[in-house]
């Protein structure tokens, strides 16, 4: 896949002005939180070890990544794939690895964990571009067999812009996947954003309040829940063992 590329920098293309305000403040979180982690460390995921201080988190993403790369592997034709949101890139490597035949782009605004995702993963099929999503309409304009936004979305004002932006850049019959993300039932949203405020203020970054976002179950009406959250007793009981968000999955005309 060709991209018209303002520059290359450390084999991360750039379609799009670099802009380090918000990625710059989120590493600074991350950090705080224990979730920067290096080469190594990033070359094994979903796989951590168990004294990791999200060994737990880690467990439930390795259930739900494998439930979306059974899904993939079922395909039968080459396809072309874009990662929403990629970070540092171990769930677009997943995706290229499932076959050669792919052609996968691993999208964000955080030229670092870019930089660290071209550097670690380095498959033929791979790319790790730097872009506005809202910036590349044209250029994605149905080009996408597969889209994915995996423990993203709530960094995304405008649900309702970003899906519709994200429809036109499928192919027909095109698939767009939500994973990892919490959604919540509209009499919930104040409480949960109340909650967020307080956990960033007590990590010592309120300001990252402004930039995580609380959407309603009323904004995913068009989605196929393919897996949702079990709430039984026995699992309230023992501990979660599967992961706590929703996979959804929308299809293009």
């Amino acid at each position: 896949m060709k991209f018209p590329f303002l520059q290359v920098i450390n084999n991360v293309g750039y379609l799009t002005e670099k802009q380090d305000n918000f990625s710059s403040l989120y590493l600074k979180v991350r950090g705080s939180e224990k979730r920067v982690l290096n080469d190594n460390q990033v070359q094994k995921l979903p796989f951590v070890p168990a004294d990791h201080p999200h060994y737990k988190e880690w467990l439930l993403r390795q259930k739900s990544a494998k439930r979306f790369i059974d899904h993939l592997k079922k395909k039968k034709k080459p396809l072309q794939i874009l990662d929403i949101g990629c970070g540092n890139g171990w769930f677009t490597n997943q995706m290229a690895a499932t076959s050669e035949n792919h052609s996968v782009v691993g999208l964000d605004i955080n030229s670092l964990e870019l930089e660290q995702a071209a550097r670690i993963f380095k498959g033929g099929n791979l790319h790790f571009v730097y872009g506005d999503i809202f910036s590349l309409k044209s250029l994605f304009s149905h080009q996408f067999d597969i889209i994915t936004i995996n423990a993203t979305i709530q960094y995304f004002r405008n649900f309702g812009k970003l899906i519709s932006l994200l429809k036109l850049s499928l192919k027909p019959r095109g698939e767009l996947h939500i994973m990892d993300s919490p959604f919540y039932r509209d009499h919930e949203i104040d409480a949960a954003k109340n909650r967020t405020i307080q956990y960033y203020t007590n990590l010592g970054f309120p300001q990252m309040a402004e930039h995580y976002f609380h959407h309603s179950m009323a904004e995913i009406k068009e989605f196929e829940i393919r897996y949702r959250p079990g709430r039984s007793l026995l699992q309230r009981f023992v501990g979660r063992k599967d992961s706590p968000f929703m996979w959804l999955k929308y299809v293009g005309n």
